[in-house]
């Protein structure tokens, strides 16, 4: 447990007088959590009927579980008589769908939190600082791509464990990320005091209880992050509990580093070299063990990789793109706002992923910091609209 940590909040009833709100690491990090929590889900505020009490009421969340989206593309298949049957109405379908449905809606809503993080457009944002979460504006480009990606036809087809394993993978980064950028808005100085005390199991009763409640919630927990070494792509063993690492320690550097720079012209350099780092981290010690190590998700990337060798290229706008668009759209034609895998990347492989994401960061920065740069902060803001 560190020392307790100061910082200021202000007062509802007296904007004007700051009060000193004194608590512990665990306090400040709970505080966090349930902010990043809060931003996907409704709340339950539970309260004794005909009891008046002035006690803050306990905000515990409510997963969604939406309706089928009418909007999705539903399978067809080949009936015995040889006829092409939709199968959308059956009742398999409708449970699967709503899966489907629920897995994509989350992920926009995270891009909306990551989009509402880069714009400083949150509690405790400061729209002076614009720029200083550089990672949460690719990060909601996407986890928009994911919210699309869920719905093609042939994903939902041939890569059924593509759909849990994106929706587990950008879940669980989205719960170990946006505290930490809540966290640095909130009190940077408290983040350096008590990084390494981040531990969900030491949180508020009802934060920990709001995690739990979340899917995959008892894998992540224990899981999440790893241990990982950057320079040879080995998985070692898992940190659990939502705790500091050491490549997210790098990215805490690149922000101290980008809040002391005085220098603005330096500062885009800086933040580039921040998204790396927070890049890295995303990438190896949360998504590699906990997405990309499962086998069927292994097995569904080999069986995508194959479809797409098999098909012809009129057939190819079918297949799942392996393509980050800087749009609030699906996907762009324009090659200016969008980055494409290299043909045949194995994106289970750390090595050739990171190869892919350090050319799509390097155009998000290029579109980020040039005569492009109010069209990317209106399709943020777009993206920042979106509450589920």
């Amino acid at each position: 447990m560190p020392n307790h940590l100061n910082f200021l909040l202000t007062t509802v009833r007296d904007p004007k007088e700051p009060v000193k709100i004194i608590c512990s690491g665990d306090d400040f990090w709970s505080v966090a959590q349930q902010f990043a929590m809060l931003q996907l889900y409704a709340v339950d505020v539970k309260q004794v009927s005909n009891e008046i009490t002035l006690r803050r009421p306990d905000r515990r969340i409510v997963p969604p579980h939406p309706a089928p989206d009418l909007g999705c593309p539903a399978p067809r298949v080949r009936g015995a008589d040889g006829e092409m049957v939709d199968l959308r109405g059956k009742i398999i379908w409708n449970s699967y769908l709503t899966g489907v449905s629920r897995y994509s809606n989350r992920a926009l809503r995270i891009a909306g939190a990551y989009a509402r993080m880069y714009l400083e457009d949150f509690e405790h944002g400061n729209p002076a600082l614009l720029g200083r979460f550089y990672w949460a504006g690719l990060a909601a480009f996407a986890s928009k791509q994911v919210a699309f990606t869920l719905k093609y036809t042939l994903v939902q087809v041939f890569a059924p464990s593509t759909i849990a394993a994106l929706g587990r993978g950008n879940l669980w980064l989205y719960n170990d990320a946006l505290p930490w950028h809540y966290a640095w808005a909130l009190c940077p100085k408290s983040v350096r005091k008590c990084a390494r005390e981040r531990d969900v199991m030491t949180m508020h009763p009802v934060v920990l209880d709001n995690l739990c409640w979340q899917e995959w919630a008892l894998f992540a927990v224990c899981c999440v992050p790893w241990n990982f070494d950057d320079k040879t792509s080995k998985l070692g063993k898992p940190i659990g509990h939502l705790k500091w690492a050491p490549l997210l320690g790098k990215a805490i550097d690149g922000w101290e580093a980008l809040a002391a720079e005085t220098n603005e012209s330096r500062k885009p350099k800086l933040a580039l070299a921040h998204l790396r780092d927070m890049a890295r981290h995303e990438q190896g010690e949360v998504l590699q063990g906990f997405t990309y190590g499962g086998l069927m998700f292994r097995r569904d990337l080999y069986l995508t990789r194959a479809l797409d060798r098999g098909f012809g290229v009129s057939e190819k706008a079918l297949m799942f793109k392996f393509q980050l668009s800087f749009s609030a759209k699906e996907y762009v034609e324009d090659p200016e706002w969008r980055s494409d895998a290299p043909p045949g990347i194995r994106v289970e492989d750390y090595k050739q992923r990171m190869e892919w994401i350090d050319k799509a960061a390097l155009k998000y920065h290029q579109l980020m910091n040039g005569k492009c740069r109010q069209r990317m902060l209106a399709e943020l803001r777009i993206l920042a609209a979106y509450e589920g």
